[in-house]
């Protein structure tokens, strides 16, 4: 998630340039942009399923401030939404691209990105890391303290350690 989800580094060497910030914005602000952007996904993209997948997204969870959404499509229309979503969105860079993921950033006076997926394949993960995240305060708690901890310093490393905490909590959710 740009704010709470995996596939958002590609792993090579990036320049360790960005730095994560933890901010507070005006909650009208990030709701009157939230609802502009997904009204605009779900207009272009009405196949697929769309969510807010972001820190934003789940209450008491801190962080930059940033609004991500999920738009999950089946693996036979995947190409039909990348189609789609190229040409509203440019795609990030900085994210995995492959056959099943595709990142975005939405043109926004906020931190915006789209993390377009196939739904149930193997990148289909954001819903339930929230729903863990929204039932677990231990877990909520934990994750706001990594949030903590990499505040002022590098992005990359952040996006590092997000993914491992990310990765066990669902592993271990697994467990369970």
């Amino acid at each position: 998630m740009g704010g709470s989800g995996g596939c958002e580094v590609r792993g090579d060497a990036l320049p360790d340039t960005e730095i994560f910030q933890i901010r507070d914005l005006d909650s009208n602000t990030l709701l009157n942009e939230r609802a502009r952007v997904l009204r605009l996904i779900e207009e272009i993209v009405p196949f697929a399923s769309v969510m807010e997948v972001g820190s934003t997204a789940i209450e008491g969870v801190i962080g930059k401030q940033d609004i991500d959404f999920a738009v999950r499509t089946p693996l036979e229309r995947f190409e039909e939404a990348r189609s789609i979503l190229d040409r509203h969105f440019q795609r990030n860079a900085n994210q995995l691209s492959n056959a099943e993921y595709q990142g975005y950033l939405v043109p926004s006076p906020l931190d915006v990105a789209i993390q377009l997926l196939v739904a149930g394949g193997k990148y289909d993960h954001f819903e339930r890391f929230l729903k863990l995240l929204s039932a677990d305060e231990t877990l909520r708690n934990a994750y706001n303290a990594l949030k903590i901890s990499w505040n002022g310093r590098s992005m990359n490393g952040y996006r590092r350690a997000k993914q491992t905490f990310i990765d066990k909590a669902l592993d271990a959710s697994q467990s369970a």
